[in-house]
């Protein structure tokens, strides 16, 4: 392994890493939560429309919800971390880390994007 590439990863501080990771899992449950409240209130605003006796037209244009939106968001992410993943497996075969590794990693990630795109093509035919 080249020294340049050990000194850049050895100069930072381990701290920096734990604290990079608190902040990820503080992210994701925030995430989490904010999700969860949003379809307890989504399904309390259900319950009030149904309640309340509100036309048919009006309460399916409210209500109307695309899942496949939700579920092209999956795809979408799959897509781009699979790509992710790979791209960090190639740069990984070729250390020591440079220019190289950054091209090989927006190279990968445009490919995710791209088979995310083919994808969404595809579903409209």
């Amino acid at each position: 392994m080249n020294t340049s590439t050990t000194s850049i990863f050895s100069a930072i501080d381990p701290d920096v890493y734990k604290a990079f990771f608190v902040l990820l899992i503080i992210l994701l449950v925030m995430r989490f939560i904010v999700t969860l409240l949003k379809r307890m209130l989504d399904h309390k605003l259900k319950n009030k429309i149904i309640d309340k006796g509100v036309s048919d037209d009006l309460a399916t244009s409210i209500l109307h919800t695309d899942s496949t939106s939700e579920k092209d968001n999956g795809i979408k992410w799959f897509a781009i971390l699979i790509s992710t993943g790979i791209g960090l497996f190639i740069v990984k075969q070729y250390l020591p880390l440079g220019i190289h590794s950054i091209g090989i990693m927006a190279i990968s990630i445009a490919i995710g994007f791209l088979a995310y795109s083919l994808y969404l093509k595809y579903l409209e035919k």
